[in-house]
């Protein structure tokens, strides 16, 4: 049995594919707001690489654990006096590397920024919609810094699974 088939790689091998059409896609449209849907798909998907991937480590060190976070797979393997080196550097990279921004990325995509206090303008017809965003989605990152996110975590995990060895 192949090793993709075996610890359930396949749906981390299609995050990251999801992610990099995503890339793509928003590198292509001129629509801001295409842009912006596509920016948004590619965070979602590099997030959901990662949790797929701590599926993946789960099942490899056969822990019961169907919803894996950090925490819990070390909690997990403390349990059993093992030390998971994967985990701890992806806590690491949690913590202070791209895998922070990423989050604070994927957690900003989950609420609206605080929108900036409107201004006040003259109160004729063309000027009743009140623009509460100034910029579109500053804090969103851009395409170039999504697709190296991506190289990043393609190679983390890719190097994770060549030194992955059967105990």
């Amino acid at each position: 049995m192949s090793r993709v088939a075996r610890f359930h790689a396949d749906r981390t091998n299609q995050k990251l594919y999801f992610a990099r059409l995503a890339c793509q896609q928003a590198a292509q449209t001129e629509h801001v707001q295409q842009a912006q849907a596509h920016r948004e798909a590619a965070v979602f998907h590099l997030q959901g690489a990662v949790l797929a991937f701590l599926q993946e480590l789960a099942r490899y060190y056969r822990l019961d654990d169907r919803m894996p976070t950090l925490r819990s797979v070390e909690d997990k393997m403390a349990e059993r006096g093992q030390v998971s080196p994967e985990i701890s550097v992806l806590k690491q990279l949690s913590q202070d590397g791209f895998l922070a921004e990423l989050n604070r990325a994927y957690r900003l995509t989950q609420y609206a920024p605080e929108p900036a206090e409107p201004t006040p303008e003259d109160e004729t017809s063309s000027n009743l919609i009140i623009k509460v965003t100034q910029s579109p989605q500053a804090w969103l990152p851009d395409t170039e810094i999504l697709r190296e996110w991506h190289r990043l975590l393609t190679e983390l995990i890719d190097g994770f699974r060549n030194e992955m060895v059967e105990f």
